[in-house]
């Protein structure tokens, strides 16, 4: 004979406070491991996603491919294009860390500030004006992370804002998103203006579009020959492809955090499993008693295990799509969102059925190996 399904359901009500405390252990898990995901593949996803094949950076020599420390002669962009073949467009820019004052709050905000011309609209064609318009000088446009960056509300840097930079006071003209990529937590406003404010006779970097691979040779070339200059030319997907690899450790760390507290579970859950046996194995032996198999008493404890566990998932995963709903990471000059999007669904829903069908096996064994009589005589 087989037990019913709803044996198992009606089971679940049998102990309610268990039942319940379970339930929350799973609704953990399954929120931790989406949290995890969701900041593993949005930090993956701003580095990697802002890398192209036609773009190339020239930065100095000795800035160590860091594009803040770097300085570029200025006007260089201008020189690129009349010297090698096949560029189609190069943007002068500028990027600076710099301390952003909003009226109202005494401390200032940590922001990225980036100097560019309107050269730059056409290498960084990612990013997309979704309000207002360019701005001109005294004016800026901000990413749509960059309150997030800043520690602010959104409505301290929407259009309209006022904004004190460098010591000069700058109104937000326009609001942009470049999804997948840094940008989105950076504020722009035109170069030369910054370059007076900064008291900078230089760039920082010069982002270069290319037609194709032989311009890219071409430019390279250009770059070896012009000693001078001391320039180094990296790809934007390597450059950004470094940046990912040097954020691995974090990454890591994410996941060993994440491991841990599904470990834990794991522990709890099969501690939690195997006092549930315990508490039942004269019923259980019972039904074996009576005709019941043990196959069918067996799913029967995972049938209850892998409900509960789905549950508790369903719970977690709504509080981390709530919890994480707008939700940005901070991190050095830049910033990404965290979305809840299907593989981190997957993961958590995945994760937390996994760990009770694990947590459930020791408990089902029990039932397997105890002889019917044994069963029957214990307390």
């Amino acid at each position: 004979m087989t037990l019913p399904f709803d044996y198992a359901v009606r089971n679940l009500g049998r102990r309610r406070v268990r039942t319940l405390l379970t339930c929350l252990s799973s609704a953990l898990v399954a929120a931790i491991l989406v949290a995890t995901t969701a900041f593993v593949r949005g930090l993956e996803r701003t580095f990697a996603g802002a890398g192209s094949d036609d773009t190339a950076l020239l930065l100095s020599s000795v800035a160590d491919r860091d594009v803040v420390r770097s300085t570029t002669v200025a006007g260089l962009a201008a020189l690129v294009e009349a010297s090698v073949p096949g560029v189609l467009v190069a943007s002068d820019e500028i990027h600076m860390g710099t301390s952003v004052f909003i009226p109202g709050r005494e401390q200032p905000g940590a922001g990225f500030v980036r100097g560019v011309t309107l050269a730059a609209y056409d290498v960084h064609d990612t990013l997309t004006l979704v309000e207002g318009r360019l701005p001109g000088p005294g004016e800026v446009i901000v990413g749509r992370l960059v309150a997030r960056q800043l520690g602010v509300t959104d409505a301290e840097v929407a259009v309209g804002a006022r904004l004190v930079i460098e010591g000069g006071e700058h109104v937000v003209v326009g609001r942009f998103s470049a999804p997948g990529t840094t940008i989105e937590a950076e504020i722009w406003t035109p170069l030369e203006p910054l370059r007076g404010l900064a008291q900078r006779d230089d760039s920082s970097v010069v982002f270069v579009k290319l037609a194709d691979r032989t311009a890219l040779r071409r430019l390279r070339l250009f770059t070896d020959r012009r000693l001078d200059l001391e320039l180094e030319l990296v790809t934007s997907r390597e450059y950004y492809s470094e940046l990912v690899a040097y954020f691995t450790p974090i990454r890591r760390m994410a996941w060993i955090l994440a491991g841990l507290i599904a470990t834990a579970a794991l522990f709890g859950g099969a501690n939690t499993a195997a006092a549930a046996v315990q508490d039942r194995v004269r019923e259980l032996a019972a039904l074996r008693a009576v005709g019941f198999t043990t196959a069918s008493i067996v799913r029967s404890l995972l049938s209850e295990s892998l409900l509960l566990a789905a549950a508790g998932a369903v719970l977690g995963l709504f509080l981390a799509k709530v919890s994480l709903a707008g939700g940005a990471v901070r991190l050095a000059m830049s910033a990404f969102s965290l979305d809840v999007d299907a593989p981190a669904v997957l993961v958590g829903f995945g994760g937390a059925l996994l760990l009770a069908l694990v947590g459930v096996v020791p408990a089902a064994l029990r039932v397997i190996r105890l002889p019917i009589a044994a069963a029957l005589a214990e307390d």
